[in-house]
């Protein structure tokens, strides 16, 4: 199985990782990504430091997961679900998972921006973890 995980640092992206990752066999393949978005009128410093971090955020959530087969990316797009999606569909995964909160600050009633979009648009399924 090939799962890939949406992640921002934070909380409810770590507690979806420790919780989706564990839930899958020796043999899955995880991608975990993060979404640096664009900023065409930014100073380039202003785009480095950005995957720079997503770097960093990268790095700990495969540190966090005691698996085999880890693939992390992160992806520069203006949509984070989409850009999420469009990678799905490059590797080909079977599930995507993702916190029900990212790090925007502004709660939905139910879930985020982020994850509502994945359910809404993604051709597999989605693991909304709270």
């Amino acid at each position: 199985m090939k799962v890939v995980f949406a992640y921002d640092g934070s909380d409810h992206a770590k507690k979806a990782l420790i919780f989706g990752s564990g839930l899958l066999g020796e043999n899955a393949e995880i991608h975990i990504v993060t979404v640096v978005r664009e900023a065409p009128r930014e100073p380039e410093s202003v785009i480095i430091e950005s995957e720079e971090r997503a770097k960093k955020l990268l790095q700990e959530a495969k540190d966090t997961v005691k698996a085999k087969q880890v693939v992390t990316k992160y992806l520069v797009s203006n949509s984070v679900a989409d850009a999420i999606i469009d990678y799905c569909r490059q590797v080909g995964c079977d599930m995507i998972v993702t916190g029900s909160r990212g790090l925007s600050g502004i709660k939905k009633a139910i879930l985020g921006s982020v994850s509502s979009e994945l359910m809404a648009k993604s051709p597999v399924p989605v693991l909304v973890v709270k």
